[in-house]
Parts: C-alpha cells; sequence; structure tokens
C-alpha cells in the first residue's frame, strides 16, 4: 500500500514538472523576445538621433559617403 502511494507521488510529480516545464520554457522565450524588442527600439532610436543631427549638418554626399564606410568597418 505504502509503495502504491509513493509511485503516484512520483508519478504525479513528473507530470507536473513537464506541464510547468512547457509554461517556464514559454516564459522564458517571451521574455527574450521582449528584450531583444526593447534592444531593438534603442538602437533605431539612437539611429533617429544620429540622422537628425546629421542633416543638421548639411554634409557633403562625401561626407555622408565616408561616415557610411566608417560605421561598416565599426560592425
Amino acid at each position: 500500500m505504502t509503495l502504491l502511494f509513493l509511485s503516484l507521488a512520483v508519478i504525479i510529480a513528473i507530470i507536473v514538472i513537464l506541464v510547468s516545464a512547457k509554461h517556464i520554457k514559454k516564459g522564458f522565450e517571451a521574455r527574450s523576445e521582449v528584450k531583444e524588442q526593447q534592444r531593438n527600439e534603442n538602437v533605431s532610436q539612437e539611429d533617429e538621433e544620429i540622422l537628425d543631427k546629421l542633416k543638421d549638418k548639411n554634409l557633403s554626399p562625401e561626407d555622408l559617403k565616408k561616415i557610411y564606410e566608417d560605421l561598416q568597418k565599426k560592425k
């Protein structure tokens, strides 16, 4: 009888772990997606600020090409 209860407890524990693991995994994936979106938003805001500054300076096409090449080298 004790063996029956112990085996039932083990089976229930395994089922709970398996069911909760799926939800925990989905939570981690959703969290990483949110962080990725926040990073992309921060980068796009920084890019927009840089573009606004460049527009204010009225640079020549040659200067813009140099800046672009420098940025490509940094990546």
